[in-house]
């Protein structure tokens, strides 16, 4: 089985942490969104999507990406975001994976280190995040993706 994570992970690289934590439970490649050109998607059995929440979105980007050229495929969403509310901000992202025919298996989000704008004059929110908990829960998430992979082939 291969696993594609591609990460947009500005400012804090909390994402690319999470990405790296989850290569460490199962055997994956990490790809920039930047650099997706770089790979044959069709050549991953499952593509994982992972973004920090922009104004409480993922990386607009990623959902370009998403909307041209992610249809028919297993897949899985991850977030990291300063309040860690990720089921209220991948849902819209969970949806579109949906609406392109793709099977989702999995939806994890965490805290991450936000010092945006205002946050920044309190040394931001989520400080200390990720940390060795969201990384634990993160490579059991990524276990959970490739047993429910298992349950769709």
């Amino acid at each position: 089985m291969k696993i594609l994570l591609i990460v947009s992970s500005k400012h804090r690289q909390n994402t690319l942490k999470i990405a790296e934590a989850m290569s460490e439970a199962a055997p994956t490649v990490i790809a920039e969104l930047k650099d997706i050109q770089n790979y044959d998607i069709d050549k991953f059995d499952i593509l994982g999507f992972g973004s920090g929440i922009y104004a409480g979105k993922i990386n607009k980007n990623m959902t370009k990406f998403i909307k041209s050229s992610v249809h028919n495929k297993k897949v899985f969403l991850f977030t990291t975001s300063g309040t860690g509310n990720y089921e209220k901000y991948n849902a819209a992202t969970v949806k579109l994976l949906e609406s392109n025919n793709n099977t989702v298996l999995g939806n994890f989000g965490c805290k991450g280190l936000c010092k945006w704008f205002i946050f920044a004059l309190v040394g931001g929110i989520a400080k200390n995040h990720p940390d060795i908990d969201d990384f634990d829960a993160a490579q059991t998430f990524i276990e959970g993706v490739v047993e429910n992979y298992s349950k769709t082939i």
